[in-house]
């Protein structure tokens, strides 16, 4: 069993995913006709209005196909956010599924986008395109890192689009700081954690930006995207990442922009923080394993396992990690997020990262 195999196909599949996003967005007849409310038991409490899109469903699902295709035994522990339930304007609920057969997903697509053909089949070429990744520039391990586990004692966490509601608005909003964005595509994430079953420790983690580089298309006279991808993997006391820290002068905390005035005091008045406001759980937490920002908070209990086992899997390659943050401010220990139940789906505590344990460290002397 080979870590870097998986690690791989996360790659392709991420890619895969960033391609899906940017298509399903580009075309804004298409993008009007993808975006649902969710249902009461599906959605987020800390939003009036929860969405999930075509986008979001179409990732999952073909992201549980093409690493289940390549891992069987792992293919049941692949789980995501989304219901692939997803119901057209006329009413009718259609299961959104990828199989080997793509004439299937596109009579399942046809139905959903009210028999629009020229849209399901852009997106089912999409599905099963075999996506070409640079790996040398993603500066993937040359030597084989084997894996203490069996395929079936590993599980998988999807986000397909972490910051689906900045994925629909799409207005972006800068802080001072220029490489930290407070709204828009760039807060958009899909993410894949692989995580130990029986530990319940997150080993591989990939954030895929999807809308992280704008490029211009000359020919089509329009705006293009291209992604950048982040990876970490953990095994044993071997680590791995192609994170070039980007550390700065400047103390930062990022937060969520409905944090608690409370924490936000204290985080600037006792720990002489610069506070920053950010979307995405997993942009916010990535900020914190490339060293643009120090300290990430988040006193509710408003994320789940799918927002953070991918980018806790790449901090704990940096040596950093995601703490439960109420069982730390009680216990004064630090109790790591874990994946041991997968029923168990929301970080209920709230969250603490830091990439530097030191500073975790003086954060609870004080």
């Amino acid at each position: 069993m080979s870590a870097i195999n998986l690690l791989r196909e996360v790659l392709k599949a991420s890619e895969k995913a960033a391609n899906i996003a940017r298509v399903c967005r580009q075309n804004p007849i298409l993008f009007s006709l993808l975006v649902q409310e969710k249902s009461k038991d599906e959605s987020n409490t800390r939003f009036a209005h929860d969405f999930k899109t075509l986008a979001d469903c179409l990732i999952q699902e073909m992201i549980k196909h093409d690493i289940g295709k390549q891992f069987p035994e792992l293919r049941d522990n692949i789980r995501g956010e989304e219901n692939a339930k997803f119901t057209n304007t006329a009413g009718e609920s259609i299961i959104v599924s990828v199989t080997d057969d793509p004439g299937n997903t596109t009579k399942a697509l046809e139905k959903i986008l009210n028999g629009d053909k020229v849209s399901a089949a852009a997106l089912v070429d999409e599905v099963y395109r075999e996506v070409e990744i640079d790996f040398e520039s993603l500066e993937l391990p040359t030597d084989s890192i084997p894996l203490d586990n069996d395929w079936s004692q590993l599980g998988i966490w999807i986000d397909p689009i972490d910051g689906t509601a900045e994925y629909i608005k799409g207005e972006e909003k800068l802080t001072k700081y220029s490489n930290i964005v407070s709204s828009g595509l760039k807060c958009c994430t899909v993410l894949i954690g692989v995580y130990e079953t029986c530990k319940g420790t997150p080993i591989l983690g990939v954030i895929n930006q999807p809308f992280a580089e704008k490029i211009s298309n000359q020919e089509e006279f329009r705006e293009e995207y291209r992604s950048k991808i982040f990876w970490g993997l953990s095994v044993g006391d071997l680590k791995f990442n192609n994170i070039a820290s980007q550390g700065t002068d400047a103390r930062i905390a990022i937060l969520s922009p409905s944090e608690q005035s409370k924490y936000v005091e204290f985080i600037r008045n006792q720990l002489k923080y610069d506070v920053v406001y950010s979307s995405g759980a997993g942009y916010k937490i990535l900020k914190i394993a490339t060293g643009e920002a120090e300290l990430f908070l988040l006193s509710k209990g408003t994320t789940y396992k799918w927002d953070t086992c991918a980018p806790q899997a790449i901090l704990r390659s940096m040596n950093g990690d995601l703490f439960d943050l109420q069982d730390t401010l009680i216990n004064k220990s630090v109790k790591k997020i874990s994946y041991h139940d997968h029923k168990v789906t929301r970080n209920i505590g709230g969250l603490i990262a830091y990439q530097n344990i030191d500073k975790l460290r003086e954060f609870l002397k004080l």
